[in-house]
């Protein structure tokens, strides 16, 4: 019995954690369409790489690079932004063209529309913690409902 109230609560916990990464990804994507709908698309250029050393080894294949990408503005302003995704190769060249999206009056915070993971990583992330976490707290509630159910009918 007591086995019971703490695989319950165990579960019940689970479910709110899902709950909750399963919100934040639904804030996250309205929060990008938003921002994609009231942004204006231009072009930028890669203006170099910055690196972030691993320093638990030596290789420093391991290390990674996060983009810097130049752009103007409406203004007229050069605008430098890095991307919010790192990688410990990039394809990219210095003078790569990228699309870039940005807020007219917020430039620092453009995003970098040719990465997806700029876009829409964080929105993945959150949904996939969101369903690993909910799916095993939705099983558990069919479960314990499909229990209730049959003892009720049985009776």
């Amino acid at each position: 019995m007591k086995g019971d109230v703490v695989a319950t609560s165990v579960f019940c916990l689970i479910l709110l954690a899902g709950g909750t990464f399963l919100y934040f990804a639904i804030s996250r994507t309205i929060e990008t369409v938003n921002f994609i709908q009231n942004s204006e698309l231009t072009t930028g250029y890669i203006s170099g790489f910055e690196v972030a050393y691993n320093t638990n080894t030596s290789d420093s294949s391991s290390d990674t690079r996060y983009t810097q990408v130049l752009f103007v503005d409406n203004r007229g302003a050069n605008v430098y932004i890095r991307s919010s995704s790192s990688s410990s190769f990039t394809t990219d060249r210095i003078g790569d063209e990228v699309e870039v999206r940005y807020i007219i009056g917020r430039s620092n915070e453009a995003r970098i529309a040719s990465f997806f993971l700029d876009m829409w990583g964080l929105t993945l992330l959150f949904g996939l913690f969101g369903i690993v976490f909910t799916a095993p707290g939705i099983v558990f509630v069919w479960n314990a409902l499909y229990d209730v159910i049959t003892n009720l009918t049985s009776k």
